[in-house]
């Protein structure tokens, strides 16, 4: 019996401290998918006839910043002509060029370049994803108006055309939303709205299953979505509309009408959308309520997004560097940084 005892404190013990070493032993730090795996991708959209687009990193502290990213991890390879946009699956970022009708395909985290797809385009614009397929805009605001629809090996599968649009694209709650209407202009540039719809493709069977008309008569300025909702803006020069549309079934869930003119951007951040107008002011969607941040200090706005509450703003120079102004959401000037060319856009990485 005493044995026994003695055994079982023995082995108690040995328990205890081997336990007391586990919860001592060092935590190896996380492993690092890339120098880019944190932080803000900016394109520069570079010049229309020249191959100047490039894209800049930016530290998520807003503290280390690199400038040609695809350049300087793909042997100096040039990007192209008008970086019009970046999507991205899982692992990899697809880098649409508009000019050279081409999608770059590289690993997020690396910028190593991993594939590209030419087929079929022209005048590439906005990539959205489902599970298997990739879709991407077509507008030559001619006679080029269609979605290329790609498959998990980006294999052309068909192109659905449209009669007025193809511009930007989301995906949200399985379903793919196209803005098919936007803008033309008169013989003396006045602007003059194309329509009021925006349309929705079906994964499942790679068809539109549901067209919306909007509410309005003003010119569609800008769709985004989060997981569950699809938000489209649309104004002129007297009212801003901002539409939240339930992805799942394809109805208003919300239909806001405001007294300001020309509403311009969307961005969605945090579960809370805002929106910039041409007269350079940033709001903020409370309720039925635009409540009004700030005044942009720039020439205009070119690019704009809100990430993790750093709101961003492009003054662009389409032949030289361009400047990008970050601000809080009260307003402060964080930082003002250089870019390239024509910087267009921000995304979170």
């Amino acid at each position: 019996m005493k044995f026994s005892k003695l055994s079982t404190l023995f082995l108690a013990g040995t328990l205890l401290f081997n336990l007391s070493c586990r919860k001592d032993d060092p935590i190896p730090p996380p492993v690092s998918l890339g120098k880019y795996e944190n932080g803000i991708l900016i394109t520069n959209e570079g010049g229309f006839s020249t191959p100047t687009s490039t894209v800049t990193y930016l530290s998520n502290d807003l503290g280390i910043q690199e400038e040609n990213i695809f350049g300087t991890n793909n042997s100096n390879a040039v990007l192209g002509n008008v970086l019009q946009s970046v999507g991205f699956k899982g692992d990899l970022a697809y880098l649409v060029l508009n000019v050279p009708n081409k999608i770059e395909i590289v690993n997020r985290h690396t910028f190593k370049k991993t594939g590209s797809i030419t087929s079929n385009l022209e005048q590439a614009r906005y990539v959205a994803f489902s599970a298997n397929n990739t879709y991407v805009t077509n507008n030559n605001f001619s006679t080029v108006k269609k979605v290329n629809i790609y498959d998990h090996a980006n294999a052309f599968v068909k192109s659905i055309d449209f009669p007025n649009y193809a511009e930007k694209i989301t995906s949200s709650d399985g379903f793919i939303y196209v803005q098919t209407d936007g803008l033309t202009y008169d013989s003396n540039y006045n602007e003059i709205a194309t329509g009021h719809t925006i349309s929705r493709i079906n994964p499942a069977t790679n068809t539109v299953d549901k067209t919306i008309t909007l509410n309005d008569t003003a010119i569609i300025r800008d769709l985004v979505s989060d997981q569950t909702s699809t938000y489209v803006l649309s104004s002129d020069a007297v009212y801003t509309y901002l539409y939240k549309i339930n992805s799942k079934t394809g109805a208003f869930s919300q239909q806001e009408v405001f007294d300001i003119p020309n509403g311009e951007k969307l961005s969605v951040d945090g579960g809370q959308v805002y929106f910039v107008t041409a007269g350079k002011k940033v709001y903020r969607l409370d309720g039925s309520n635009a409540t009004p941040l700030f005044d942009v200090d720039t020439s205009f706005i070119y690019g704009f997004n809100i990430i993790d509450s750093k709101v961003f703003v492009s003054d662009p120079n389409f032949s030289g560097n361009s400047k990008v102004r970050i601000y809080n959401l009260s307003g402060t000037l964080m930082k003002t940084i250089t870019t390239g060319i024509s910087t267009n856009g921000f995304y979170k990485n």
